[in-house]
């Protein structure tokens, strides 16, 4: 036999749920935004030179350090690292350049650098969590091992 706090619980229970599923299906008829992280893609491009000669210098490594982009610079010294998903808003990111070639080049000491994006303006966004792209040249001389 049921006693009345038990009726009370059920009775109290059946309309808490059916509260909680009208509250549910209220709130999900809202539009939601997308999740999502926003993000931008960050350019850095330039030169690499000699300091002495100020002639391009070929097959330089150059290393965005903390996205683990890596390029090598071409026949007239040129390069392009990238971070694709970075955070659209200002940036440092920091650059390595080394002479991995042994003497082919003569020999150049590493530098390492830092870029940095101050209130960077973005292009070709989707007008969502993507911002588009910013991008930044960057040209280095590098100074001859003695």
């Amino acid at each position: 036999m049921k006693t009345n706090y038990q009726r009370f619980l059920k009775t109290y229970n059946v309309l808490l749920s059916g509260l909680l599923a009208i509250l549910g299906f209220a709130s999900s008829c809202e539009s939601r935004d997308e999740y999502g992280t926003p993000s931008a893609k960050f350019i850095v491009n330039g030169t690499v030179k000699s300091a002495e000669t100020n002639m391009p210098i070929p097959d330089i490594r150059v290393t965005m350090t903390m996205q683990g982009d890596t390029s090598y610079t071409d026949s007239e010294g040129s390069y392009l690292v990238t971070d694709q998903w970075g955070f659209p808003a200002d940036q440092t990111y920091n650059l390595r350049f080394q002479d991995i070639d042994g003497e082919t080049n003569k020999q150049f000491i590493d530098l390492d650098t830092t870029v940095v994006f101050k209130d960077p303006e973005f292009s070709g966004g989707d007008g969502n969590w993507y911002s588009g792209e910013t991008s930044k040249e960057f040209n280095v001389k590098l100074r001859p091992k003695k």
